[in-house]
C-alpha cells in the first residue's frame, strides 16, 4: 500500500498425536469402520461412514470430531466447524484436539494467503483469506488482509464489508482502519479517509502508520501544513523510521522544498547508503537548487546590463558581486549533485531519468564529454520504451 503491514501468523509447530479412541465396545459399526478407513488414509470411505455414524448417534463426540477431520481433509471447513461444534456440545472431550486441528488448518491458509499477497498474487490471496475466515470467522487480522486483496482487485465495496464486519470484532484494529481509509481514498473521497484515520489516531494515538496516512490525505486535501505536522509528529514517535523519513521528503519535494527534502533523504541515506530513491533525489534537490541560484544570477545580471547600457550605472553595483556569489553557490551545488546521481545511475542502470540528470549536472560543469555519454545512455533507454 503506497505500502499495507500484512500480519504473519506463525506456523504451529505443535504436533497432533494419535487419537486414543473409545474401546470398541462402544462404538457403531459405522465409527469402527471409519476408523480403519482413517487407518489406511481412506477418508473420502471414512466420511462416507462417519456421515451414517452420526446421523444414527448425534451425541457421540468422537464420531462428529472425526467427521470434523474428514470435512478438512476435503476443505469443506465450514461443514468442519459445524460438526465440530456439535461434537463439543455432546461432550468437552475433544475440545483440545478441535482447537488445534482449527489452529493448524487456519496457520496454513492464513499464510498462504500472507505469502500470495506479499507477491502480489492477489487472487490467490483471496481465496486463501476467504478459506482462513470460514476456519476461524473471529479473527480480525484475517478481515483486514482479505479486505485489502480485495481493495487490491478494486473490490471495493465487498472490502468495506468485510472492514466492518472486522471492526465489529475489534473495534480498535488499527490495520482494519488503514485499509479502509485506503479503500475511501482509492475512491477520491479524502473527507471520509480523513475521518477514518482520526477516528482510528483517537484509539490508537501513538501509531506512526495512522499519522502517516493520515498526513497522505491532508496531501490529497491540500492542506499541506497539517500533512508536515502530521509527519514531524510521527518522527517524534518513531525517528529512525526510513518509510516515514522517505514519505516526509516526497512532500518537501513536492513543495520544491528541496534544502528540507535533501535532509530527509540524507536521514534515510544513514540507515541505507544504497537506497536509490534517496541517492537520486539528493542528487537532483542539489541539481534544482543549483539552477535557481543561477537563474537569479543571471536575473541580476540581465538587470545590471540593461543599467549600464541605459547609462543609469557610473559605479560597478553591489548586484555585480552578489551574482557572482549566487554563480559560485549554484557550482558547488551541481558538484554535490554529481555523486549522488552517479550512484543513483550505478544502482539503477535502467533508470532513463538518472542518466538524465547526470547529464545535466555534467553540462552545467561544462564536462561536455561526459554529458554526452550520460545523454547517449538516456536516449537509449528511452527508445527502448
Amino acid at each position: 500500500m503506497k505500502r499495507f503491514l500484512l500480519l504473519q501468523i506463525l506456523r504451529t509447530t505443535r504436533w497432533f498425536g494419535l487419537i486414543l479412541f473409545c474401546c470398541a465396545g462402544c462404538q457403531t459399526k459405522e465409527l469402527t469402520s471409519a476408523k480403519v478407513h482413517i487407518q489406511q488414509n481412506n477418508w473420502e470411505k471414512a466420511v462416507i461412514a462417519l456421515e451414517k455414524a452420526v446421523a444414527e448417534h448425534p451425541e457421540n463426540a468422537e464420531a462428529q470430531f472425526l467427521l470434523g477431520r474428514g470435512y478438512a481433509m476435503q476443505g469443506r471447513f465450514a461443514d468442519m466447524n459445524r460438526v465440530f461444534a456439535a461434537s463439543l456440545a455432546a461432550s468437552p472431550q475433544f475440545e483440545l484436539e478441535i482447537k488445534l486441528w482449527r489452529q493448524k488448518y487456519f496457520s496454513e491458509y492464513f499464510n498462504a494467503g500472507v505469502k500470495a499477497a506479499s507477491e502480489n498474487d492477489f487472487p490467490a490471496g483471496r481465496e486463501a483469506f476467504t478459506i482462513a475466515v470460514v476456519i476461524d470467522p473471529k479473527q480480525p487480522a484475517t478481515h483486514a488482509n482479505l479486505a485489502y486483496v480485495h481493495s487490491k482487485l478494486g473490490e471495493l465495496d465487498k472490502a468495506l464489508a468485510l472492514c466492518q464486519a472486522g471492526l465489529a470484532i475489534d473495534p480498535d484494529n488499527r490495520e482494519i482502519y488503514l485499509v479502509m481509509a485506503d479503500i475511501h481514498k482509492q475512491r477520491h473521497d479524502y473527507v471520509k479517509s480523513q475521518m477514518v484515520l482520526e477516528q482510528a489516531l483517537q484509539k490508537n494515538p501513538r501509531q506512526p502508520q495512522i499519522l502517516s496516512a493520515l498526513a497522505g490525505v491532508y496531501d490529497c486535501l491540500g492542506r499541506n501544513d497539517d500533512a508536515l505536522a502530521a509527519y514531524q509528529q510521527a518522527l517524534r514517535i518513531k525517528p529512525d523510521d526510513q518509510a516515514l523519513l522517505l514519505s516526509l521528503a516526497r512532500l518537501y519535494s513536492a513543495k520544491n522544498d528541496y534544502s528540507h527534502a535533501i535532509q530527509q533523504y540524507a536521514s534515510a541515506l544513514s540507515f541505507d547508503s544504497n537506497h536509490f530513491e534517496a541517492n537520486y533525489h539528493v542528487g537532483l534537490g542539489y541539481l534544482k537548487m543549483g539552477d535557481g541560484l543561477q537563474r537569479r544570477a543571471n536575473e541580476l545580471e540581465a538587470r545590471q546590463s540593461t543599467k549600464f547600457f541605459a547609462g543609469s550605472e557610473k559605479e560597478p553595483p553591489a548586484e555585480s558581486s552578489e551574482s557572482v556569489r549566487l554563480n559560485l553557490e549554484a557550482m558547488r551545488n551541481f558538484k554535490t549533485a554529481l555523486p549522488f546521481l552517479l550512484k543513483a545511475a550505478a544502482l539503477d542502470t535502467l533508470h532513463a531519468g538518472a542518466y538524465f540528470n547526470l547529464g545535466a549536472g555534467y553540462t552545467r560543469l561544462g564536462e561536455t564529454e561526459k554529458a554526452k555519454v550520460a545523454f547517449k545512455r538516456y536516449e537509449q533507454l528511452q527508445e527502448k520504451r
